[in-house]
């Protein structure tokens, strides 16, 4: 199973998660993140779950690629994460003959011009399957260029039960007991727009509602959004809680999660907040329409500061009530095991050793 890094974001998570949830009387997995560890590396270790780290500098490494190339002689099936991974195996892949299954979580033609050029014309044609999270990403993909043979819909799963109660998690998060909440769970990276969600809490403020924006990641736009905040007026309006490895534990920390992307593809942090019944909010992107279609949350009009502090207010919080169909929904089709079984499945039809239905829901969302 192939990913850059460990570190703590949706599809690293995805990728550590599949490789704890799989049948171990069938299939034996080994992690190996080519770039660097991260926060996930001792959750993988204390799951035990084999871990390598290349510790790859560049694009072309041909020392760690070596090595990769012997694990993945030893190995049956290569499971590739994200566009680098899926690169490098692609050319695993057809170095030792083995079958690729590559794992896609988002669809953004423009974040660089090789981006799509590699997934139709080189990851693609080495690929069993693209394993796209969406039927949104599946069919842009499509409409790219790539076959429809080649691409398969799994959504990306959360472990179920493993969330703490309210007063647990807000003292991991070291919130307080009676704040009204909203929480961001998401790297801090430009298109997850926290910008946006900073300028929000700024405009609800004036509005004089009392929130605390608690933004749960990391990422290179740490020091820009802190600045901003600054200059908001902010102050301790905005609590910075770091990277969390299990994201997943600490939902109930907040009365809404929120999420301001202009890009997603499925994101952990909302199908964690389904399945436990925490409202969400989330802007019109992607498959974020389809998974709020029947409950569960609301979306803001567009992706804009002043139609996110909108969407919030509309919740007329703290008065939400747990949408208990919805998180039921929720958990029967994004619970970690079924979502598992469907990759053990596509990873069988790769074998040779049995052919793939992969359930077709009737309702775009949950």
């Amino acid at each position: 199973m192939l990913i850059d890094s460990l570190s703590a974001g949706g599809a690293e998570r995805m990728a550590v998660e599949t490789a704890g949830a799989l049948d171990p009387e069938r299939y034996v997995p080994h992690l190996v993140a080519t770039r660097s560890g991260g926060a996930l590396a001792s959750v993988a270790a204390d799951r035990g779950i084999k871990v390598t780290i290349l510790g790859r500098k560049h694009a072309i490494a041909p020392r760690e690629l070596a090595q990769a190339l012997a694990i993945v002689r030893g190995s049956d099936l290569v499971h590739a994460h994200l566009w680098g991974s899926g690169m490098w195996g692609a050319l695993l892949a057809r170095l030792a003959r083995r079958p690729l299954l590559a794992h896609v979580q988002r669809f953004d033609a423009d974040v660089s011009r090789g981006w799509l050029p590699g997934y139709r014309y080189w990851i693609a044609p080495s690929a069993h399957k693209l394993v796209c999270v969406s039927e949104e990403i599946s069919t842009a993909f499509a409409q790219a260029g790539v076959p429809r043979r080649k691409l398969a819909v799994v959504p990306n799963g959360v472990l179920l039960g493993a969330a703490l109660t309210r007063g647990d998690a807000r003292a991991e998060l070291g919130l307080s007991g009676d704040a009204l909440v909203i929480g961001m769970v998401a790297r801090l990276r430009p298109e997850k727009r926290h910008d946006l969600a900073l300028r929000a809490l700024a405009i609800l403020r004036d509005r004089g509602h009392e929130l605390t924006l608690c933004v749960v990641g990391d990422g290179r736009e740490e020091a820009t959004l802190r600045h901003l905040a600054e200059e908001l007026a902010l102050g301790s309006s905005v609590q910075w809680a770091g990277p969390v490895a299990s994201a997943g534990r600490i939902v109930h920390a907040f009365d809404a999660l929120l999420l301001s992307s202009e890009i997603e593809g499925m994101p952990l942090a909302v199908l964690e907040a389904l399945v436990e019944g925490v409202p969400v909010v989330a802007t019109p992107v992607d498959a974020l329409p389809a998974l709020l279609a029947n409950g569960g949350g609301v979306l803001a009009a567009n992706v804009s500061a002043e139609a996110i502090a909108d969407a919030i207010a509309s919740l007329r919080l703290p008065t939400v009530e747990s949408d208990h169909s919805t998180a039921d929904r929720a958990r029967q089709r994004f619970g970690m095991e079924s979502v598992t079984r469907q990759l053990e499945r596509l990873y069988d039809e790769a074998l040779g050793i049995g052919t793939v239905e992969i359930p077709v829901h009737p309702q775009p969302g949950i």
